[in-house]
């Protein structure tokens, strides 16, 4: 009788599996484990459903019961290495590849034991585990580059790079972008090509590269830019992707060429076909802003497509990558000597490279609603939150004996977890004054913002998309930058903004008295302040027209002495 109960339960689990109905696919499922335990064909769809569940922990116990079995087909192995990949298991994952991935004598075997070689955490307890992960980062770098063997097909699956999570410490990267370049060259050969025309365009021909021309920080920096450049200089070109996300954001860029005039292209999947797409554009610029963000977009920046190749701060490092020829940035972001830090030449613009247009809430928050007190809430993405950070946290709390402060959950909750038991060692007593809060829409995210007393900018890669949309309430953000672009994008609005002594601060315990005298001003002092910084911003930082002239004028003015 179990029997035909588990295989009535088991074909419903792969019906609702076929549907996309993932949870009572996995409800169904486990109902027939419950029945049958230890039936490898239950076992098997179980560790995909946990997976696409993002019961990631889960998934894994059933993998290993799997293995233990002695069922290694590949679809479990790779499963289990996106897993460990996902949940940042560092060392666990590297032995993992080279005790089932690497030993193939093919290109499969190959590529597993490049990966191996460029596996870098996203999280870490503290300053010595980052210095002490650069280095073995660098070693496996010099170990690649002594690999006889190397080359991969670019038509198949890419290897993700590295410089994502390389960019979330203290440290600058140039050198080590520049290696992994030249690394990837040798990898992909294919890479290693020009196609520059010698075609007169009647205008300039401007392609603007992302996957992320959807509601995402990406299109929120650069889609005035595309949008409002002057169409009688500039033919504008965007190039999507696949796998960009389909929403009312993305459906705005794809109307953009029946109301303005914008041509939009989705790239196909094969490496090749995207190449003679873009080919046939006879683009005279590319633009790519986020430089970093997007495996794909990663690897068509190493090739010639144009006489002028450009990135800009969408992923605010620089790329270490021949082929891109200037990063557009800002006087108010850079010091004077700061162009030895960049591959790229510098483009740089009186004013923050964007065109920023005021955030529209369907919410108004009253006066009240802006006058809470002893509200702190750091609002960015929690691979942001570096270990040197807890101790501001602390202070903050120990100091500010009312304080809460909110962070907004990772999309997995792995980050969270592994943050909340940081904290929790080096708070002690009073980590439970932290809160973790769900994702929200972004209303009600701005909302939260406005309802702050203060904001925390997180050290060395600070807010960017996030601090202009919450210049709509007001709201001050107090930031520490320190050398690189990443964290000083906040002083440069602020310097655009003409705020008057901004909490812009030089260490953490300047850091922790600023905050702590923000959240604790009087109702009316408090409300005051931040109608100060909303009026300012809506005068000075959002829809800057100015910012459009002039990247215009720079854009013609290289363009003809490239």
């Amino acid at each position: 009788m179990s029997e035909q109960e588990a295989k009535k339960f088991f074909n419903s689990g792969v019906k609702f599996f076929n549907e996309r109905n993932y949870v009572l696919a996995e409800k169904n499922f486990e109902e027939a484990l419950n029945l049958v335990p230890g039936r490898l064909s239950i076992l098997d769809n179980l560790a995909s459903i946990y997976f696409i569940n993002s019961k990631y922990e889960k998934s894994l116990e059933v993998i290993d019961k799997l293995l233990k079995l002695n069922v290694k087909e590949k679809k479990i192995i790779i499963l289990k290495y996106k897993i460990l990949t996902i949940l940042g298991k560092t060392k666990e994952l590297q032995k993992f590849i080279e005790e089932n991935l690497v030993n193939n004598n093919n290109d499969d075997g190959l590529k597993y034991k490049i990966i191996k070689e460029f596996i870098y955490p996203n999280f870490f307890e503290d300053q010595k585990q980052i210095n002490e992960s650069r280095n073995n980062f660098i070693k496996s770098l010099d170990k690649l580059s002594s690999f006889e063997k190397i080359q991969l097909d670019i038509n198949q699956e890419l290897i993700d790079p590295p410089i994502f999570n390389l960019s979330y410490d203290q440290y600058e990267n140039k050198d080590i972008n520049k290696k992994i370049v030249e690394i990837f060259r040798k990898i992909y050969p294919d890479l290693n090509q020009s196609f520059m025309h010698n075609q007169k365009n009647e205008k300039i021909k401007i392609g603007f590269f992302s996957e992320f021309f959807y509601n995402h920080t990406i299109s929120k920096l650069f889609k005035g830019i595309i949008f409002n450049l002057d169409r009688k200089k500039f033919d504008i070109l965007i190039f999507h992707s696949e796998k960009t996300k389909k929403d009312d954001w993305h459906d705005e860029f794809l109307f953009s060429e029946i109301k303005m005039g914008i041509k939009n292209f989705t790239l196909p999947n094969n490496f090749n076909d995207k190449i003679n797409l873009i080919i046939q554009q006879k683009l005279d610029i590319v633009f790519y802003p986020d430089i970093g963000m997007s495996t794909e977009y990663y690897f068509l920046t190493f090739i010639r497509f144009a006489k002028l190749q450009i990135t800009s701060w969408g992923h605010p490092i620089t790329t270490g990558n021949d082929s891109i020829d200037y990063f557009l940035t800002s006087n108010l972001i850079e010091k004077s000597d700061y162009q030895h830090l960049y591959s790229e030449k510098l483009m740089l613009s009186n004013y923050l490279p964007m065109y920023f247009y005021e955030p529209k809430v369907d919410k108004r928050l009253s006066n009240n609603d802006l006058a809470q007190k002893n509200i702190y809430f750091c609002s960015q993405n929690l691979i942001k939150i570096h270990p040197n950070f807890d101790e501001i946290l602390k202070k903050i709390l120990e100091k500010d004996e009312k304080a809460k402060i909110y962070f907004i959950r990772d999309k997995n909750q792995i980050l969270d977890k592994k943050l909340q038991k940081r904290f929790k060692k080096k708070i002690n007593n009073d980590y439970n004054r932290i809160k973790f809060i769900d994702r929200m829409s972004n209303d009600d995210y701005i909302d939260l913002c406005g309802k702050a007393s203060v904001l925390l900018d997180t050290l060395y890669f600070g807010a960017g998309n996030s601090f202009h949309e919450s210049m709509i309430y007001g709201t001050p953000t107090v930031t520490m930058p320190s050398e690189s672009l990443k964290s000083r994008i906040v002083l440069g609005a602020y310097k655009q903004m003409k705020i008057e002594n901004p909490p812009v601060v030089k260490s953490i315990d300047e850091y922790v008295e600023k905050a702590v005298e923000l959240a604790n001003l009087e109702e009316e002092k408090m409300i005051e302040v931040k109608k100060y910084y909303s009026n300012n911003a809506k005068k000075y930082l959002f829809e800057n027209k100015q910012f459009l002239e002039e990247f215009e004028n720079l854009l013609l003015k290289i363009y003809k002495t490239k």
